[in-house]
């Protein structure tokens, strides 16, 4: 039933409050783990999540204390996802959550191949930049194949290497910023990042920081002999 003196009192106090960054991502991480537990499929298209993220800003705009009162009680779910996947750091939550459901439900690889020659044109047409992709079998590192992954709303390649019985996860996406390798360690995963000043790179495994850090500098000799 309508209340109008209820509505008034929600409309002046209610658009005062915003839902934090972290009920936001806790929702976005929530929904593909879900999706990715049911079905155990590559992540939506980006064009369709970057609709569903438009149109989940667009209607808090509309809406304020509807929207309030929505991320309210919806808040009272997420918590535990959020506590369980620490996404205090959402970067490295991010990649290790995105490493975790493929070795859990896959897909692992979408294309399977140790040719850099047949990965490396796989992502074709599937993202809006092409990655760089090296061969790393001669330094104990061999290329399994490659997929593509979704991170904030946006594809990104995932190539996929081994090491004895590891599997390392490496993202890369566009990005102009430079940066010299930093390890993180995140609910047991280590993850090593870096950047050339065209891509960005997250490398993340469960092997030993040492053949992280041996790996980093192996593919980044190895790619600037390409």
């Amino acid at each position: 039933m309508d209340d109008p003196e209820l509505s008034n009192h929600i409309k002046q106090f209610g658009t005062r409050h915003k839902a934090p960054d972290s009920l936001h991502a806790g929702l976005r991480t929530h929904l593909a783990l879900t999706t990715a537990l049911r079905t155990p499929q590559p992540a939506p298209s980006a064009p369709r999540f970057a609709r569903w993220r438009a149109a989940w800003r667009s209607a808090g705009l509309r809406q304020g204390a509807a929207g309030f009162a929505l991320g309210l009680a919806v808040m009272a779910t997420v918590p535990p996802m959020v506590d369980r996947l620490g996404l205090g750091q959402p970067d490295e939550a991010d990649v290790v959550a995105h490493h975790v459901r493929a070795l859990r439900v896959g897909p692992l690889t979408e294309v399977i191949s140790t040719d850099r020659h047949t990965v490396k044109p796989w992502f074709q047409g599937k993202l809006d930049y092409a990655p760089p992709v090296v061969d790393l079998a001669a330094d104990g590192f061999p290329l399994l194949g490659g997929r593509v992954e979704h991170l904030h709303g946006d594809a990104i390649a995932a190539l996929v290497y081994a090491r004895n019985r590891h599997m390392i996860d490496l993202y890369v996406w566009p990005g102009s910023a430079k940066a010299e390798p930093a390890l993180a360690t995140h609910r047991g995963f280590h993850v090593l990042r870096w950047s050339d000043g065209a891509m960005q790179y997250r490398a993340v495994s469960d092997v030993e920081p040492g053949e992280l850090q041996r790996f980093s500098q192996q593919w980044r000799g190895r790619l600037a002999m390409q």
